[in-house]
């Protein structure tokens, strides 16, 4: 049962543009507020009400405002029902934030009825644009859908072949951490870098960017091992990369595979102290820091201070820890919110604003090929947990060499 939201006083988070557009500075104001809480039916949050789906004004006869409506598409049952509850947890929680009820009607939908049927009907309704869902297969059929529409989706999906016509990847993709941990080890010397990586979707995504950075930035390809996911690369296939010389391996799995894999690393003679380990963000996680064999690695991650910010805010209200998906749901409506304020609307040249947004995972933007660049921080695993040793940029304009 989704829990009612409790509004209170807030005035820290905020999403904004990046960079001026013209006509004035894009940036949602800041805004303390405080509204009483209405549940709807099922328990559901009474959704909020707003502006124009397009960004501009529309008049009736009447000279009344046509009000925008938001879909928010989240698992509220079933399969994924509790992360989907704090995603719309937090997804009310941006609403508040950004003094947004004034903006736009969110019209939360629960992908567990039937992700392509809930979507037609929040298209039917009148949905200007859409968040989420979370899981590939349901982005996959809600997509044909929006495109008859012309709708934007925000999906929360990390499957990049769900990024087709008019929807965009919010959630954690792996190309941007690879070319940013690369560029970072190359640019404090680490030139001959190894990859290993598991022989599915995940690690072919990785290894695809692994190369093109590795070229783009002149290093050298020191080896690549592929095992299958469930296992561990073997002995043989670890020992071949001493034939190489070696200054950085990139170890493409979750925390405790990974330390796994640095321990099989050792044992043939590739010392941490002498071959740096470099993770993604799958290393985002305490079940990584506390690994004794990841202990000196580096990672590219969401910069951490804004995110515990949020993950403060979201305890005093709901009383848990969000889990780490909750922060995609408050940044995917304080866009629409920016977008509403803007004026802008919610088509593709709005979202692919090449100045990007700032959230509470840092700034990001969406490419044209539907996935989002974002500004990463690099951090290196530390006594049980993660210090920032290069911070995020504040903008793209920043992140260029």
């Amino acid at each position: 049962m989704l829990r009612n939201l409790l509004f209170v006083f807030f005035s820290t988070l905020i999403l904004s543009s990046c960079a001026p557009m013209s006509g004035g500075n894009w940036q949602a104001n800041q805004r303390a507020s405080s509204h009483p809480s209405s549940a709807g039916q099922k328990g559901m949050p009474a959704p909020a009400t707003a502006g124009e789906a397009n960004g501009s004004m529309a008049n009736t006869p009447q000279n009344l405002q046509v009000k925008a409506k938001v879909a928010l598409l989240l698992p509220l049952s079933g399969r994924g029902q509790e992360t989907g509850e704090a995603m719309m947890n937090a997804s009310l929680l941006a609403m508040n934030d950004l003094n947004a009820p004034d903006l736009f009607e969110l019209m939360p939908k629960d992908t567990n009825e039937g992700a392509a049927h809930v979507a037609q009907q929040a298209l039917q309704d009148g949905a200007g644009l859409i968040l989420g869902p979370l899981f590939s297969d349901d982005t996959k059929a809600v997509a044909p859908f929006a495109v008859q529409r012309g709708v934007g989706i925000v999906s929360f999906s990390t499957d990049t072949a769900a990024a087709v016509g008019t929807t965009f990847l919010m959630g954690f993709v792996p190309q941007t951490q690879v070319e940013q941990i690369i560029d970072y080890a190359g640019s404090r010397g680490f030139k001959n870098i190894a990859l290993i990586a598991p022989r599915d979707a995940y690690g072919n995504a990785v290894a695809a960017s692994f190369y093109a950075q590795i070229q783009r930035r002149s290093l050298n390809n020191a080896g690549l091992v592929r095992y299958d996911g469930g296992q561990l690369p073997d002995a043989v296939q670890i020992s071949d990369l001493k034939r190489l010389p070696l200054q950085a391996v990139l170890i493409a799995a979750p925390g405790p595979t990974a330390a796994k894999i640095s321990a099989l690393l050792n044992a043939q003679g590739i010392p941490s102290n002498l071959v740096k380990r470099l993770g993604t963000g799958l290393w985002d996680d305490p079940s990584a820091q506390n690994q004794p064999d990841l202990q000196g690695a580096w990672y590219a991650a969401a910069p951490p201070d804004l995110r515990l910010k949020f993950e403060r805010r979201y305890r005093e209200m709901y009383g848990e820890t969000p889990p780490r998906l909750a922060s995609l749901a408050y940044d995917a409506t304080a866009l629409a919110v920016v977008l509403s304020k803007s004026n802008q609307g919610y088509g593709r040249n709005a979202l692919t604003n090449p100045n990007g947004f700032a959230g509470v995972d840092g700034i990001f933007r969406f490419r044209m090929d539907g996935l989002a660049d974002r500004g990463l921080g690099i951090l290196e695993i530390r006594n049980g947990g993660a210090i920032v040793i290069q911070n995020a940029p504040s903008s793209f304009a920043a992140a260029k060499k």
